[in-house]
C-alpha cells in the first residue's frame, strides 16, 4: 500500500550512506540472515523491511528478501526480488542461482534443466560443492522428464567419498522416483551419518520441493 512506497521514497542510495547507516544496515542484515536460518522468517521480513527503509539499491537485501519469500513459499515475491538483486548485482553469481531455482520450485523441470545447465556452462570456476548441487536439480529434472539416459550420465560425476553429498541424494531421488521410499530413506540415513545437517538441508530441499519427502519441520 502508499506506507510501503513511502519507505522507499525516503531511503537512499548505498553511496549516500553514512558510515552508522552502513552499520545499521549490515546489522539489520546480519541479524536479518540469522532469523531466516533460524526458520524466524516473519521477523526476518521485518528486518529485511527495515533494511529497505535505510538504502533502495543493495543487492545482497534483496538476495536475502528472496530467501526469505522462498522459505514461506512466495515465490512470485522471491523471484521479483531475486531479479532487483541480478538488476543491482549482475556479477552476483548465486543470486542467479536462486533466480534459476524458481524453475525448479515452480516445478518447470524443462526450463530449470535448460537454465541450470546454461548456468553451469557460464560459471566454469564455481566451487565444486555449488557445481554438485546445481548437477543434482539436474538429475532431478532429468528424472521428473523421464530422461534416464542423462540421469546416468550425471550420476558418473559423483562418488560416495565427495565433500558433498551429492552421490547418496542422487541414488535417493533415483529411488523416490520409482517408488522405493524404503531403498531411498538408506541413502538418505547413510549421508545423515557422513555429512552435516546443514549441507544435508540444503540437499534434501529439493526432495521436498520435488514432492518426494514430507517436509518435517
Amino acid at each position: 500500500g502508499p506506507a510501503a512506497i513511502k519507505i522507499s521514497n525516503d531511503s537512499k542510495e548505498f553511496g549516500e550512506l553514512s558510515k552508522e547507516q552502513k552499520e545499521d544496515l549490515r546489522k539489520l542484515l546480519r541479524e536479518a540472515a540469522s532469523l531466516l536460518n533460524g526458520i524466524r522468517v516473519q521477523e526476518s521480513l521485518e528486518k529485511i523491511i527495515e533494511a529497505e527503509s535505510i538504502v533502495s539499491n543493495f543487492a545482497p537485501l534483496y538476495n536475502l528478501k528472496g530467501a526469505a519469500y522462498t522459505k514461506i513459499r512466495d515465490f512470485d515475491k522471491a523471484q521479483t526480488a531475486f531479479e532487483k538483486a541480478i538488476l543491482l548485482d549482475p556479477k552476483a553469481v548465486m543470486t542467479k542461482f536462486n533466480l534459476l531455482e524458481m524453475h525448479f520450485v515452480k516445478k518447470n523441470y524443462s526450463l530449470a534443466d535448460k537454465e541450470f545447465s546454461k548456468f553451469l556452462s557460464l560459471n566454469k570456476d564455481l566451487p565444486g560443492p555449488t557445481k554438485a548441487l546445481v548437477e543434482y536439480k539436474i538429475l532431478i529434472c532429468n528424472l521428473k522428464q523421464g530422461n534416464d539416459s542423462d540421469v546416468k550420465e550425471i550420476i558418473k560425476n559423483f562418488d560416495y567419498l565427495d565433500d558433498h553429498p551429492a552421490f547418496y541424494y542422487s541414488n535417493a531421488a533415483i529411488h523416490f522416483n520409482k517408488r522405493e521410499p524404503i531403498k531411498a530413506n538408506s541413502w538418505l540415513k547413510a549421508a545423515s551419518k557422513i555429512y552435516k545437517p546443514s549441507i544435508n538441508d540444503v540437499y534434501s530441499d529439493s526432495l521436498i520441493e520435488s514432492g518426494w519427502l514430507e517436509n518435517i519441520e
